[in-house]
């Protein structure tokens, strides 16, 4: 009887634990002593899936045979292990490595938790399932319950004399917070925002202003509810709203005449509006959509100041009767945008960046490039314990190189392991007036997806202006690395989130892989992730429209 097939492969991918490209560097052999390991999950960790997980790590020795609960699975020549495999049985849930070599044989045991199984149903008893005269008589009981209740109720009530059953008005008095606290610059020009959230603990949808009021309706934990207008309520942090102090009333906010006044690298529309507001940009084509919450516009005239032909017009419009939204049509879709609070003439406004010129020989020459390279702190840890924050610096210093060679300024957001904020690194980018920022990442999946299924080299934005970023990234990084093809994604990450630049994510491989964590170790493929990143990155450039 033949042996059965190793664990680790599926049919719809890669045959026999073969290698996940055929182009990657050969993965080296350890001949070291038999000491099974398990990367992932941890000791006792909830394994998020109810039917198959993943489990990764190595055996010390590229010529073990592996088995995991009685399943064989590959072992690549460098030890390491990827397996798929059913999640262990409920009873002492646990993992059982057995390792060999010769007459050497090694084992351990991983325990894990499974998740709960899933909730009951209040009443499981159907009532179509009920005889008839079990019916007659469940009846009978809920009319006597439902009987005793009223007279019980009944009772109560006439006990209660009669200045308690005159009814309670609660308390419809505003309660206004403030959004973050008071800035002390009188031109608001820094990256602190509070995050606004379509339910409590949601996505970030929202980026206001530190120091906007707004009506308090309720709390929720840590969050609170908040209102913009009559039409819109969102959840921000509760430590993000600040009691204003009593006797605060709403604030009065009417959009008067606007102007829009052209710098050397930007334009802004200034719209005079007396306090500021909840407010939301959307990028629609070459169309920045400016919406201003709890606001009424009464905008007659709009000043075009030197008239710079990469603003067309400005429109306005009252959406609702506390709504109002400003479209900025430029001649080009936008590249880069801010929006700020000027207190001394109490105006908000949209600053649209232009876009920096280009030496179409040398499309980078004399840019400002941040290269991000990703964690710590966190980060994935491959099989045999190559771990993401390492890899991505190594990737990390062969861009700043490449660039420096094709003429480009290099910010690197960290030079050293020690970690940096993830909310830093975009305020970082923008204070050194970044032209793109790329943030460079290694790839894992979640508890309960095949890793055999899809895997590859995949490319993350959020702002449409660096969608065209994004996919030029993604061409050069397939055609240098030759992975699978995974495309691009829309996605609310941190480093795709700033305005002032096209800033995108990269995750250029999956260290999970046992192939791909040890070609990550190799210069030939540090090189090459690297390269792709920057050609694409110089592709970009190129084809990027002259905006004067």
């Amino acid at each position: 009887m033949p042996a059965p097939e190793p664990a680790t492969p599926s049919p719809e991918a890669v045959a026999n634990g073969a290698p996940s490209s055929p182009v990657l560097p050969p993965v080296p052999l350890v001949a070291g002593p038999l000491a099974p390991r398990v990367v992932y999950p941890t000791a006792n960790a909830v394994i998020q899936s109810r039917d198959s997980n993943f489990i990764f790590g190595s055996t010390g020795n590229g010529n073990a045979a592996l088995t995991i609960n009685g399943q064989p699975v590959h072992v690549w020549p460098n030890g390491a292990y990827l397996a798929w495999l059913p999640v262990p049985t409920a009873d002492a849930p646990r993992y059982d490595l057995v390792a060999t070599l010769g007459a050497d044989t090694a084992r351990m045991s991983l325990p894990v938790r499974l998740l709960p199984p899933p909730a009951a149903p209040v009443d499981s008893i159907r009532a179509d399932s009920l005889t008839d005269s079990a019916r007659v008589a469940r009846a009978a009981v809920d009319t006597s319950r439902r009987a005793t209740t009223r007279s019980d109720s009944a009772k109560r009530l006439a006990t209660i004399p009669d200045t308690t059953k005159r009814a309670v008005l609660p308390d419809t008095t505003p309660v206004f917070v403030v959004l973050g606290g008071t800035p002390d610059s009188t031109l608001s020009d820094t990256d602190r925002v509070v995050i606004g959230r379509p339910t409590p603990g949601g996505t970030y949808k929202w980026f206001f202003l530190p120091g906007t009021v707004v009506r308090q309706v309720s709390r929720d934990g840590g969050f609170t509810r908040v209102r913009l207008d009559s039409s819109l309520d969102v959840w921000v942090n509760a430590a993000d709203a600040t009691p204003a102090p009593a006797g605060t009333t709403a604030p009065v906010r009417v959009a008067g005449n606007a102007r829009v006044v052209p710098a050397a690298e930007w334009l802004d529309l200034v719209i005079p509006i007396g306090a500021r507001p909840p407010y939301a940009v959307e990028e629609r084509g070459s169309d920045l959509v400016l919406t201003l919450y709890g606001t009424r516009a009464t905008t007659d005239i709009i000043a075009y100041r030197a008239n710079d032909p990469a603003v067309r017009t400005v429109e306005w419009m009252q959406e609702t009767s506390d709504r109002a939204s400003f479209t900025v049509h430029l001649r080009d879709r936008p590249f880069g945008y801010l929006v700020l609070w000027d207190s001394a003439s109490s105006s908000i406004v949209l600053r649209t960046r232009r876009r920096p010129t280009i030496d179409r020989a040398r499309p980078l020459a004399g840019l400002t490039i941040a290269v991000d390279p990703g964690h710590p702190p966190i980060g994935a840890t491959g099989p045999t314990g190559l771990w993401e924050p390492q890899a991505t610096l190594w990737v990390g210093q062969r861009v700043e190189r490449l660039l420096r060679e094709r003429g480009a300024n290099v910010f690197m957001t960290r030079t050293t392991m020690d970690p940096v904020g993830l909310g830093d690194r975009p305020m970082m980018a923008r204070r050194v007036n970044a032209h793109a920022l790329v943030s460079i990442h290694l790839n894992a999946f979640g508890d309960g997806i095949n890793p055999f299924r899809s895997h590859g080299t995949g490319t993350y934005f959020f702002r449409a202006q660096a969608e065209p970023l994004a996919r030029a990234v993604q061409r050069g990084m397939v055609a240098r690395m030759k992975l699978p093809n995974l495309g691009v994604y829309y996605d609310n990450l941190a480093l795709a989130r700033p305005t002032w630049m096209p800033s995108i994510l990269c995750e250029g491989a999956f260290l999970m892989f046992p192939d791909q964590e040890a070609a990550l170790r190799t210069p030939q493929f540090q090189e090459a992730y690297a390269r792709g990143i920057v050609d694409g990155i110089e592709a970009y450039f190129r084809d990027l429209p002259d905006d004067r």
